[in-house]
């Protein structure tokens, strides 16, 4: 099997930022239907669905902040996901500091996931009930 090339590297770089901006968007709409929708939950599981929600949109910020960072530094043969991004970690002044990929997508996407589940059980625990 050949190894990939920059150009290959690139589309997948951007399908993959495709994807986290579409999760994103997808993200953020769920938060604000949610955050209209109280009397669906009760008081703890609306909490920790918005709670999950505000995360998965803070890791894909992050996600996005590094897809650039990771295409300066492609190599052919390597993956997306184990390049490690460099950046300085207080914009322009302190200490270097370093994250890949896999980092801050995984926590997105599974924080996503837990908002979506918690908010499942929770309305299907507290239905309202006709008679």
């Amino acid at each position: 099997m050949s190894q990939p090339d920059i150009p290959q590297l690139i589309a997948s770089l951007g399908f993959f930022k495709d994807w986290t901006n579409y999760l994103l968007v997808t993200t953020v709409a769920a938060l604000g239907w949610v955050a209209t929708k109280p009397l669906v939950l009760d008081g703890s599981a609306l909490q920790w669905t918005i709670a999950f929600f505000c995360l998965s949109i803070v890791f894909a910020i992050l996600t996005l902040a590094l897809i650039p960072l990771v295409g300066e530094r492609l190599v052919a043969g390597s993956s997306i996901y184990d390049i490690e991004a460099r950046f300085t970690i207080f914009w322009l002044w302190g200490p270097e500091g370093g994250a890949k990929l896999k980092w801050v997508c995984w926590p997105q996407h599974v924080f996503f996931l837990a908002g979506i589940i918690v908010f499942s059980v929770g309305s299907m625990l507290h239905a309202p009930t006709t008679k």
